[in-house]
């Protein structure tokens, strides 16, 4: 096959539905961003079948070394979570022109981040972009985002322990990509809430106090009287 050749339509099938998969997971980095920061994942390196996985360095193997606390840098950095939000809720469809460079500048932070999805190389990054940009465009119902969404709790582990804000939506923080970087890929550093390395699951008191704070900022900025 020529590099030059179009793909066929069964490959171009293929990767359209290998987009929404990875984008659908995407859509849930809300939530297990703070499980990757804590532990990690699980390397599965692609081997060829003349490779011996057991003869093969660390670098043959694209393994990228990372701890808790550089994989929590990495995720503030791209801003993983609140990626995840902004795609579950369609976020980049609520003013023209953001499901275009900052959509794109969002995906492309992620995918340059090596702990979480290895070390790609630009043109990798590019394409990969280019895919899964098609599949938020699709709005096809397999990603479950804005109306298809699935319903998930209001309480407990689904709120920030700071504030009870929702981890599931924006809420007051920026929209990923939506600052051009300075230099590089990635955004100016946002400083936003968030429950890395903390108890995964906080107290119920903890929550009810977090939640009571968020109900009462959001009654305030419609001005009705806060709860007490």
């Amino acid at each position: 096959i020529r590099a030059s050749a179009p793909i066929s339509w069964d490959h171009a099938s293929e990767l359209f539905h290998a987009a929404v998969t990875v984008l659908r997971t995407l859509g849930w980095a809300w939530r297990w961003a703070e499980w990757w920061v804590k532990w990690g994942d699980n390397w599965e390196p692609l081997i060829e079948d003349h490779q011996n996985e057991a003869d093969m360095t660390d670098e043959e193997l694209k393994k990228v070394p990372s701890t808790p606390e550089s994989r929590c840098a990495d995720a503030r950095r791209c801003r993983l979570a609140a990626f995840g939000a902004a795609l579950r809720n369609r976020d980049y469809d609520k003013e023209s022109g953001d499901d275009k460079a900052p959509l794109e500048r969002a995906l492309k932070a992620v995918l340059s981040t090596p702990s979480l999805v290895g070390p790609l190389k630009s043109k990798e990054i590019d394409f990969y972009v280019t895919w899964l940009a098609l599949a938020y465009h699709s709005k096809s119902s397999q990603l479950f985002f804005g109306d298809d969404k699935i319903p998930v709790a209001n309480d407990s582990f689904c709120l920030h322990t700071a504030d009870g804000s929702p981890k599931f939506e924006l809420g007051e923080r920026p929209l990923p990509g939506k600052n051009r970087p300075e230099k590089g890929v990635f955004e100016p550093t946002v400083d936003e809430v968030d429950d890395f390395l903390t108890d995964s699951l906080p107290s119920l008191r903890v929550h009810s106090e977090g939640k009571k704070k968020w109900k009462n900022m959001k009654s305030s900025e419609h001005g009705s009287e806060p709860n007490t």
